[in-house]
């Protein structure tokens, strides 16, 4: 066949239609069915997070929930390492609609099992194992990757109130969440807690909310509140309990200085000294100090900062610094090498005569009380503690005082203390002592006890000779003898008793024997008158006239 009649040929066969088989309907449904089911599923989940942890303890995927306010709304998916193996990652699928819970400010934490400053939580999760808590955004975002915390953050700071700073410069005692209570009322907490390295201080941002931030004025005070506050000073010792609630939670509190004024409202930043204890604040609350340098010739040990300077009991100042010393100090500035001091009396303190007047009139009247013998001595205050403190008193006897200075200080002069005197006494008698030639003593003393040692074995001769001469078989009969002789003289005595024949005849001899005598009277007084009578006979006169009886 020619190529004309191909051509011819082809002109003439009827053309083709292309035609769909229904048979390829069913793929295509089952397309648009599958693409809708992945649509509807996309379209109902919540969105995935990822959240970095440091450690997935008690958290399984598939099993742990993300909670709010104890609703689900979401669960772990999935755990992986992080790529620089410190820490976790959790990948979370959240419900649907929950997207709005999530944004720049969103907090997540492991709830479980935790006894803390606001009592134990978690208890509930010791059966069902821990969950992750979440707390929703305030502001509205698109962030989907965060950081779970160790522990609860603090409560939410929008409500109203007022935030402070508490500058620690001792141990850091508190954490956040840690409360602040004033007169047992729980009034805020402390959101945060940073550590200054170059100051070496404890920042703490503290937030009271309202009514109660009304009471945080210019002269507030803030003390830990441990629940045991035991403190050893000069005054004794003072312990106060507080609550058993109070000794758990501890926090902080505060308070004004009694006898100051309330003063104006705070603004938020503003910075507060913390301080370990109520007494510590009480004590710092004095803004006038008159410092002085006292140079002691005494140990100091027991004398510390804070200790009290005080006149006639009554307190006046406190002990600043202990030792002192200033860049202008040298150990030749002063005879003795004395330890210097720094005090600060304070004007503030209440029944202080002197509390109104000024600095200048101040120093002017101390001078003056300088030059009349006002001295400072350290003493002890107490026996049980060691403390020791400052007194102030006027020595009658005291040395002339010139001014000195040191470290822009003026010298408070000083005396030793009672118990240095004493020593500097007893020194000075071991002085004299030793000054004395004992030799002649100690020979008299030899010589006085020879003598005592020979007296004493005389002595003990002369008993052993009276102890023999007891010892005789006539001295042992001595008693018995003596008992028959009193004896024959009680005999002898009860015949002279009244009545007795004996008595009778002795009162009637008695009775002749005056008689007699009374018959002799007259030659008698004639004797006595004319002893020559019984020579020459008796004189001329009268016979004597006999006496009757009377």
């Amino acid at each position: 066949m020619s190529d004309n009649e191909s051509a011819d040929t082809a002109r003439l066969a009827p053309a083709r239609r292309w035609r769909i088989s229904p048979v390829w309907l069913v793929p295509l449904f089952a397309v648009l069915v599958g693409g809708w089911l992945l649509y509807d599923n996309l379209s109902s989940r919540g969105p995935v997070i990822t959240l970095d942890i440091d450690t997935a303890e008690g958290i399984e995927a598939g099993s742990t929930k993300l909670k709010v306010r104890s609703v689900d709304v979401g669960q772990v998916s999935q755990i992986e390492l992080a790529d620089d193996y410190n820490g976790a990652v959790l990948t979370v699928q959240m419900n649907p609609d929950t997207a709005k819970l999530l944004g720049p400010d969103t907090k997540f934490w492991v709830v479980k099992p935790r006894v803390g400053p606001q009592g134990i939580s978690g208890l509930n999760t010791i059966l069902s194992g821990a969950y992750l808590q979440l707390r929703p955004s305030q502001k509205p975002g698109d962030k989907r990757h965060f950081k779970v915390r160790d522990n609860p953050p603090p409560l939410s700071t929008n409500q109203p109130g007022v935030t402070v700073k508490l500058v620690n410069d001792g141990d850091n005692t508190l954490s956040v969440g840690d409360p602040i209570v004033y007169q047992g009322q729980n009034v805020g907490q402390i959101e945060a807690s940073n550590f200054s390295i170059e100051k070496r201080q404890t920042i703490y941002t503290v937030f009271i909310r309202k009514p109660f931030s009304e009471l945080i004025t210019g002269p507030t005070q803030f003390w830990l509140r441990s629940g045991v506050d035991l403190h050893l000073g000069s005054d004794g010792v003072d312990v106060q309990l507080g609550s058993l609630q109070s000794v758990l939670a501890g926090g902080v509190t505060f308070g004004l200085p009694d006898g100051v004024d309330a003063g104006k409202s705070v603004a938020d930043g503003d910075r507060f000294k913390l301080y370990q204890t109520r007494n510590a604040a009480i004590q710092d609350r004095f803004e006038r100090k008159l410092k002085y340098v006292v140079l002691l010739n005494d140990s100091i040990r027991g004398l510390s900062a804070g200790a009290p300077v005080e006149y006639r009991g009554l307190r006046i100042g406190t002990v600043e610094e202990v030792p002192f010393y200033p860049s202008d100090y040298t150990l030749s500035s002063f005879s003795g090498f004395r330890i210097p001091v720094l005090i600060a009396i304070e004007p503030q303190r209440r029944g202080l005569a002197w509390a109104n007047w000024t600095d200048k009139e101040w120093r002017a009247h101390q001078i003056r009380f300088f030059k009349n013998g006002l001295r400072a001595t350290i003493k002890s205050s107490n026996l049980l503690t060691g403390s020791m403190f400052i007194d102030l008193s006027f020595d009658k006897h005291a040395d002339s005082y010139q001014q000195q200075t040191l470290g822009g200080y003026t010298i408070f002069p000083s005396e030793p203390s009672q118990i240095t005197s004493i020593q500097q006494q007893l020194s000075d008698l071991m002085d004299k002592l030793n000054q004395i030639d004992v030799g002649p003593i100690v020979r008299q003393l030899k010589h006085s006890i020879s003598q005592a040692n020979a007296t004493i074995s005389a002595l003990h001769q002369t008993t052993n000779k009276v102890n023999g001469l007891l010892d005789e078989p006539g001295t042992r009969q001595l008693p018995g003898q003596i008992n028959d002789t009193l004896d024959k003289l009680q005999q002898t005595l009860d015949n002279f008793q009244q009545g007795a024949p004996a008595y009778q005849q002795l009162n009637e001899t008695l009775q002749r024997l005056n008689q007699v005598l009374d018959d002799a009277a007259p030659l008698t007084r004639t004797l006595r008158d004319h002893p020559n009578s019984l020579v020459f006979g008796r004189p001329d006169g009268k016979d004597p006239v006999p006496r009757a009886k009377p």
